[in-house]
């Protein structure tokens, strides 16, 4: 007797605890929904792991400011750069996946820093929710006012006569220009100093303390057309509207970047991993709105850019591969921090 009691006792007990934790669970889903239909009800903070005057600081402040518009609440941008843009995305990774961070990324943080910095505090593919690509953006390969050449063929011909003797610019080891420039070099047959700078290294190209750097097209061009820095090519298949005179990279070497995979980058937003699928959705339905605008649309394209503005699916997709091809390439130029 004694037996079955305990064993009706114990049947009951486990009746309760199921109860209890399918409770739990239903009441728990209840508050997340409740918070995701308030969502948002404050200021929404955005890193930007770069430092203000480059690229991706303006553009997402143009996307930024519509985006809060759309929201009813301040899209606040957050700029924290260094280490090529891992730190600002360090911390996004570590924020909460509450829909109140999100971070302004770029092919180089997602696809190529993580295999230069081997002990990387995110990982790429887990550490986030793609939202949506906003745009691909040309690098233009610039040069100082006063360096010996003014085109790709001149650069070339000095650089072999002068081994070694050519510095360049970047936003940090690992980045997108720092990559590129390599690979372009070791194409070349040419051998390129690199020097890594924490801030936008623009102003030393204009006074000529470095020769080279290749900048993205929207902060390159209003300094190419005022005449501080010398334009030496772009990067991509085609010809730019706001630079028309501006030969490619590959006019000059057909095997220098002939889709773009090399030299252009892509700005995307990228979510904590976590982040509920309602705020996600709404993020990617807002931006996507917003790039597609004749407004925005003819902004970006003024400033030599290609939007896109893509669905989160789509953006996963382009980050995988992404990450595999920029791994590969990586390890073949032996890119590492010493």
């Amino acid at each position: 007797m004694q037996t079955i009691k305990f064993s009706k006792w114990k049947a009951c007990g486990a009746a309760l605890l199921t109860f209890i934790a399918l409770s739990w669970s239903l009441l728990s889903a209840g508050g997340a929904a409740a918070q995701t239909a308030s969502w948002p009800n404050r200021p929404i903070k955005l890193i930007v792991p770069f430092a203000t005057g480059v690229s991706p600081d303006i553009v997402a402040r143009l996307v930024a400011d519509k985006l809060g518009q759309a929201l009813g609440q301040p899209v606040v941008v957050d700029n924290r750069p260094g280490a090529g843009g891992m730190i600002g995305t360090e911390a996004a990774a570590g924020a909460p996946a509450d829909g109140y961070t999100f971070v302004y990324a770029v092919k180089s943080v997602m696809a190529i820093a993580p295999h230069v910095y081997p002990n990387a505090k995110y990982n790429a593919l887990k550490d986030f929710r793609p939202i949506s690509e906003v745009l691909i953006v040309p690098h233009i390969l610039t040069a100082a006012p006063n360096a010996p050449f003014n085109n790709m063929k001149e650069l070339v011909d000095y650089a072999k006569r002068n081994p070694g003797k050519i510095d360049f610019a970047s936003i940090g080891v690992g980045s997108q220009p720092h990559v590129a420039l390599e690979a372009w070099a070791s194409k070349l047959g040419i051998k390129l100093n690199h020097i890594p700078y924490k801030s936008n290294p623009s102003p030393d190209v204009m006074s000529g303390v470095v020769s080279l750097y290749l900048e993205a097209s929207p902060a390159a061009t209003p300094s190419i057309r005022g005449g501080k820095i010398k334009a030496l090519g772009i990067s991509g298949a085609e010809r730019v509207p706001s630079l028309p005179d501006l030969p490619t990279m590959t006019e000059f070497n057909k095997s220098l970047d002939p889709n773009g995979v090399i030299g252009s980058s892509w700005h995307a937003f990228f979510a904590p991993a976590g982040t509920p699928d309602a705020i996600v959705n709404r993020m990617n339905t807002e931006i996507v709105k917003i790039v597609k605008t004749p407004e925005m649309q003819e902004r970006m394209r003024g400033m030599g850019l290609t939007p896109t503005g893509t669905s989160a699916n789509a953006l996963n997709e382009e980050v995988v591969s992404n990450f595999s091809y920029w791994g590969q390439l990586v390890k073949e130029l032996n890119i590492k921090i010493e």
